[in-house]
């Protein structure tokens, strides 16, 4: 068993010693670049960045891609260019047929251990995290680092006497940027315990608990869309109302033949709720407004099971309302699982504290890796502050 980790360690740094090339994906219909779209080959994953571009190793051979609502592609050859075909123009133009998305949603919970990998298992992985204020980037932090689960899975009694390392740890091996602005926004908010959902919202055993627990609600309206089917996946919609103010809406990619989810993506809207009156920690008073976000879970087959590829959050909208301005926040954090191996290793060497800015007592590695930025992100990190 050691020997062929060793091995997987070899090869996987093998792929990434090769030169690599940038390589663009776009919509074959109008040619715009298309975010997020996993590439996969030799067990490794690389997705493209916002803005289409990517890179892989030179000679990599039979690539996988997958974005929803385009087709899946198996590509012995790649081109400095990808075209990926969309499932469907216009989602106004499909022939909507219900589908019991519930059934699924609890069928998917009941079984997760039998579809997803449920043993212990490190990743090598990338780490972003950005956040906003009045559309203002003020943070990009990127690293690369371990992922280590011990069953894939989010155990909530271990998490409440807060037991995260029992079960989750990560670690920072290359710190490759980081930047940070001062926010404009002076007002003090209390300290709030965030670790539950932040660290929750790593799993889909998490997330499924939840969606099940919304669907459950007295007054709770349900609804699924089937809006594209082949003979192994269908592309399924669905809407959860829960009352007047909570909306969560989204799509999933279900592999029927094995049951399982193997791309889900979640909105949730609760800026319809009216803004809150709060006091900061010197008892100054202002309100808050909820906001919005997206929950994106991606996973991939390796042997018998699913294993991550890439989640995703995103909260915007957040509002703080003093009466001098009011500060809209938005933040985003990424985790793209590069690769995958079963371990019997139980944690990593060094772990950070994952619910906490862990980089600030980092040094940043003049190394970047392989890391690809957005147009948007080499403009913040090439931005002269006041005190450069």
């Amino acid at each position: 068993m050691k020997y062929l980790q060793l091995l997987f360690f070899l090869f996987s740094g093998f792929l990434f010693s090769q030169n690599l090339k940038k390589i663009k994906v776009i919509d074959s219909q109008d040619s715009k670049p298309i975010s997020n779209v996993r590439l996969l080959f030799s067990n490794e994953v690389v997705y493209s960045n916002d803005d289409g571009f990517a890179l892989i190793p030179e000679n990599v051979k039979n690539l996988e891609t997958s974005k929803s609502g385009y087709q899946t592609e198996k590509l012995n050859k790649v081109s400095e260019i990808i075209s990926l075909t969309p499932l469907y123009q216009d989602i106004e133009e499909v022939k909507i047929v219900n589908i019991d998305v519930k059934k699924i949603f609890k069928d998917v919970s009941n079984r997760y251990s039998e579809i997803y990998y449920d043993k212990s298992a490190i990743y090598d992985v990338t780490f972003k995290q950005r956040a906003f204020e009045n559309n203002d980037m003020k943070l990009l932090m990127i690293a690369h680092g371990k992922f280590w689960s011990r069953d894939g899975s989010y155990n909530s009694k271990e998490a409440f006497n807060n037991k995260f390392d029992n079960f989750v740890q990560l670690q920072i091996d290359d710190l490759r940027y980081l930047k940070s602005k001062p926010y404009e926004n002076f007002i003090k908010v209390k300290k709030q315990d965030k670790g539950h959902d932040y660290i929750g919202s790593l799993f889909f055993s998490y997330e499924l608990f939840n969606i099940n627990r919304f669907i459950g609600f007295k007054k709770s309206l349900t609804t699924g869309r089937l809006i594209h089917e082949n003979k192994e996946e269908q592309e399924i919609s669905f809407s959860i109302k829960t009352d007047e103010n909570l909306l969560y809406r989204g799509r999933i990619t279900y592999n029927k033949k094995d049951k399982a989810i193997t791309y889900y993506e979640m909105n949730f809207r609760q800026s319809n709720f009216p803004p809150e009156k709060m006091k900061d920690e010197n008892g100054k008073e202002y309100f808050r407004q909820r906001g919005d976000g997206t929950i994106i879970f991606d996973f991939y087959k390796n042997g018998e099971k699913y294993v991550p590829s890439k989640v995703s959050v995103v909260a915007e909208g957040f509002k703080t309302i003093t009466d001098a301005k009011t500060f809209e926040l938005r933040s985003a954090r990424e985790i793209i699982f590069k690769n995958f191996q079963p371990t019997e290793a139980k944690g990593v060497e060094n772990p950070v504290e994952i619910y906490k800015p862990f980089w600030n007592k980092m040094k940043v590695s003049e190394d970047k890796g392989e890391v690809l930025l957005s147009k948007e992100e080499e403009q913040f990190i090439n931005e002269k502050t006041d005190e450069e």
